[in-house]
């Protein structure tokens, strides 16, 4: 069975933006598109992602990106459910804990992001919530993790 690996907003952005270590990031839809593991991101990222992009391209990028963000991965919702979760635990970040209890619902074995400090969650007064692994894409790929 491939490995579910949910994105973080970052991960999408350095691809996107290039920005420095993109190719890990770019790596990851690539394994993607090998058939080697599932990609998934939430709605949060999209509202998010869409936010820089209005900022940083033109308007007519806009529409193009998100509709093939939307294509190449599964787009989990963030809804009251995984709100009412989220506001159980704790974490330096509530959009990070909304990422996380997003992947979990989702079932994803890993949740793949380049700020894995502010992913010190704890389960708070949920004893069976579900973590997935929390890595960098540098340590996803070069590790083997995709293999499992």
């Amino acid at each position: 069975m491939k490995p579910k690996v949910f994105l973080d907003t970052n991960i999408i952005l350095d691809m996107l933006l290039e920005r420095p270590g993109y190719e890990f990031s770019a790596n990851l839809f690539q394994m993607h598109d090998d058939g080697k593991i599932e990609v998934l991101q939430s709605s949060l990222s999209l509202a998010n992602i869409a936010f820089v992009i209005r900022k940083e391209f033109s308007k007519g990028c806009l529409q193009p990106t998100i509709k093939q963000l939307c294509e190449v991965s599964e787009v989990l919702s963030v809804d009251e459910s995984t709100i009412q979760t989220a506001v159980m635990m704790d974490g330096p970040d509530f959009e990070d804990i909304l990422q996380l209890v997003c992947a979990s619902e989702g079932g994803c074995d890993y949740v793949i992001t380049r700020n894995v400090k502010d992913f010190k969650i704890t389960k708070g007064l949920l004893p069976d919530f579900h973590m997935p692994i929390i890595c960098t894409p540098e340590d996803f790929i070069l590790s083997g993790l995709a293999a499992n």
